[in-house]
């Protein structure tokens, strides 16, 4: 404390998250007779996959792998009184540390049970050497706010912050980047490791907020704000390009097509050679981390011994993570690829046939409206309430910023359609009740608790399998050439009645295909809804059906709590539970299945839950515990 106007505030902290992920069963593989060219022991056993049931067995592919991130922060906030003025600035600093890894057992894949009892592989693939990502990043930022008091009924926030946000740098020159002018695969290997991107984030960030008082008597409160937000980038995104030769050698095996195939768990290995070619992974040099602009406008008022606010609440992303193919055919359905080959002067895998090329992009977008209602009634008579509504609608260009999900990676604004995650509806309510019963310790003491949700359902993107076009598999989608299906669920019963799975919509009949002549099962009529996206010469194309178009199920839940409390020596007390989840066994059911081929009995139909039994909302449970509060 400087003076009465002038304090400031100096906070330190750290953070370090330390987590391994190891299969449950680790052996020594070479005692059972399996040799993938692992030498570490005991190590995972390889996963293994019979295509024509859909049997997994064995390991996890990509196990074991774990991760260490170490965050320090120190920042500093000073704070000034001068008249109708409270003005804050000050600054931080940030240092993250991060080292991750992943190892891979192998792969190995058979068509049939028959095949995996003869040892008659078909596939088997393994990526030798440990993927190790070693880095850290250190970004620095500033800000002032000023608040203004305009009267006794009106408070205006102004701010600015600004933040210089560099990527991160590699220790251990594991970066292995794609250079498109070349064609070629380089090592970063500068001084002490740096990545290939150019660009910092070093953004300047307004922030106002508005808060209005009309009668000055404190009930009826409107609020008004809008920000822009940048977010620093996770060290994480860049650890794709420690997976690229030579840092670690993706290695397979094709069956020979003879009665002793060479696709053996005793012997793939030596049959193995490196990749023919590379499928590399690389970030845009221009890539930057990703900002939000949100803004809200809400009344609150008091009525009583409730509190009731309506709002509502937007947003709009840009320069949002998306990884893009790069090396998309040229045209659908063909077979030339911008980029055919890496060149014959790249330093790594010269002259090597190029497959798809993921590039990590800050081009995707998001936005987000919703209307949001709550109400608040305060504890009353032993009595507390909380209700709350949402309509909301958020759209994306991809939802999960992993994995190739653009059906055309030069269009991406065609892939903008509702967020995997949205829900137009929600609705959330507890409430707690103390019993009015005195008199005893058996009396006193007793309280019921009740949380309900629910909302409508989250979309489905409807894909088909072809990756002619793209590469990719699941990110194709069919055209629309009829009104969309009509959602009509019910159960599909076994021959003794009991329901085996659920039919969302009609998925079987509604699917066609353009190639197949008309009169003959599985071609295009007036009652179509679905094509395949080939016209009548076999050529494939994007398909026109827009990304997210049918939702699925809803989610409710009802959950119930029994409380004793009991008063012990002083302060302390204890309390009995009991605990009902899903308290009316609701069946909370999963996503349809969205790939439509023609003729298809999965498409359309529902054959699981939501949630894995444990998780809220399966199969109600019941809950006994005591606690002990001192």
């Amino acid at each position: 404390i400087f003076s009465p106007a002038l304090v400031n505030e100096i906070r330190g902290g750290f953070n370090r998250i330390h987590i391994t992920f190891v299969p449950q069963t680790l052996v020594d593989t070479g005692a059972l007779g399996i040799n993938v060219g692992q030498t570490q022991t005991p190590i995972a056993l390889p996963s293994i996959r019979i295509t024509g049931p859909g049997l997994n067995l064995g390991g996890p592919a990509g196990f074991p792998s774990g991760r260490e991130v170490t965050t320090m922060a120190l920042a500093d906030t000073a704070t000034y009184l001068h008249g109708n003025h409270i003005v804050k600035f000050g600054g931080e600093m940030r240092h993250v540390k991060h080292y991750g890894f992943s190892d891979d057992p192998g792969t190995f894949t058979y068509p049939s049970v028959a095949a995996f009892q003869q040892g008659l592989g078909n596939q088997f693939a393994i990526t030798l050497g440990t993927q190790a990502f070693n880095a850290y990043v250190n970004a620095i930022g500033a800000f002032v706010q000023d608040s203004i008091s305009l009267g006794s009924n009106l408070k205006m926030d102004l701010g600015l912050r600004y933040d210089y946000l560099p990527p991160p740098t590699e220790q251990d020159n594991k970066l292995v980047t794609f250079d498109p002018t070349s064609r070629s695969l380089l090592q970063i290997n500068g001084p002490g490791g740096f990545t290939q991107v150019t660009k910092n984030g070093s953004d300047f960030q307004p922030r106002l907020g508005v808060i209005w008082n009309p009668k000055g008597d404190g009930k009826t409160v409107v609020r008004g704000a809008y920000a822009i937000m940048v977010n620093q980038s996770n060290t994480g995104y860049f650890a794709g390009e420690t997976g690229n030769p030579p840092i670690v050698t993706p290695l397979s095996a094709q069956a020979n097509g003879t009665a002793t195939s060479n696709v053996r768990l005793d012997n793939a290995i030596a049959s193995a050679g490196a990749a023919a070619g590379a499928a590399p992974t690389f970030t845009d040099p221009n890539f930057v981390p990703s900002r939000m602009q949100s803004w809200n406008v809400n009344v609150e008022r008091e009525i009583g011994s409730m509190g009731v606010m309506a709002g509502y609440f937007g947003s709009h992303g840009d320069r949002q993570r998306i990884p893009i193919n790069l090396n998309q055919f040229v045209v659908p359905g063909g077979t030339v690829r911008p980029f055919s080959a890496l060149s014959a002067t790249s330093p790594i895998l010269p002259g090597a046939v190029l497959g798809n090329i993921t590039e990590q992009t800050s081009l995707g977008s998001s936005d987000y409206k919703g209307l949001w209602i709550t109400a608040n009634h305060r504890l009353s008579r032993g009595v507390q309430l909380q209700g709350s509504y949402t309509l909301s609608k958020s759209t994306d260009t991809n939802s999960y910023d992993g994995t190739l999900t653009a059906q055309n990676s030069f269009d991406l604004a065609e892939s903008v359609g509702p967020s995997d995650f949205d829900v137009r509806h929600r609705v959330s309510i507890n409430a707690s009740w103390d019993l009015p019963f005195h008199g005893n310790r058996l009396k006193d003491g007793w309280q019921l608790v009740v949380v309900e949700q629910a909302q409508t359902g989250n979309p489905l993107n409807i894909v088909t399998g072809i990756t002619t076009i793209t590469g990719i598999n699941n990110v194709v989608r069919p055209d629309l050439i009829g009104p969309l299906p009509a959602i009509n669920p019910h159960p599909n019963n076994d021959p003794n009645g009991f329901p085996v799975s659920y039919q969302w919509f009609d998925g079987q009949t509604t699917v066609c295909d353009p190639r197949i002549a008309a009169g003959t099962a599985g071609a295009c009529t007036s009652s179509s809804v679905f094509a395949l996206p080939y016209n009548a010469a076999g050529v494939a194309h994007f398909g026109s059906l827009g990304r997210n178009p049918i939702y699925g199920p809803g989610f409710g839940n009802t959950d119930f709590s029994i409380i004793k409390n009991v008063k012990l020596q002083g302060s302390a007390r204890a309390q009995l539970r009991i605990e009902v989840f899903n308290l009316f066994n609701q069946a909370n059911l999963g996503q349809p299945g969205r790939t439509a081929t023609v003729g298809s009995t999965s498409f359309g139909v529902i054959s699981n839950t939501r949630f894995p039994t444990g998780d809220s909302g399966s199969a109600r449970q019941i809950q006994f515990a005591a606690k002990f509060l001192f």
